[in-house]
């Protein structure tokens, strides 16, 4: 027989029956300022809300190395993406032709001009990539 236990809700919702999750976020946070070449602040170990720190982090702080692998790191996504719209695209124009055929013009027109935008936009999405990384490059300096 399973026992189950009756818990008030106002005391479920504070959380007060839970067991005190720790979550220390000092080892992330030095491997990422290690990875940049930034020095590393020292936190304490209560609560990380609670502390302030005086030392500043410097703006550049992420050399151009990991930015670059960060920017390069969607390309295989982006392809995928560009590769498929060629296969989705062709379905679409059989479907708004289908639409045609069978008298409904307005959903078959509508259709196959949503795919040629649609299709228009995900060619486009490498190069509206470069420009926001331009732009981003030109802002930092």
């Amino acid at each position: 027989m399973v026992r189950t236990q009756v818990i008030k809700f106002n005391d479920f919702m504070a959380g007060e029956n839970r067991p005190e999750k720790k979550h220390d976020i000092r080892p992330i946070i030095k491997s990422a300022l290690l990875a940049t070449g930034t020095a590393i602040i020292s936190m304490p170990k209560h609560s990380f809300a609670a502390t302030t720190t005086s030392q500043a982090i410097a703006v550049n702080a992420v050399p151009s190395a990991v930015k670059s692998q960060i920017v390069h790191a969607f390309d295989p996504l982006v392809d995928l993406i560009v590769s498929l719209s060629i296969p989705i695209s062709s379905v679409m124009i059989a479907g708004a032709a289908l639409m045609i055929m069978i008298g409904q013009k307005e959903k078959g027109y509508s259709l196959l001009m949503n795919c040629a935008i649609g299709y228009c936009l995900v060619q486009m999405t490498p190069l509206f990539i470069k420009l926001l990384t331009g732009i981003g490059s030109a802002i930092v300096g």
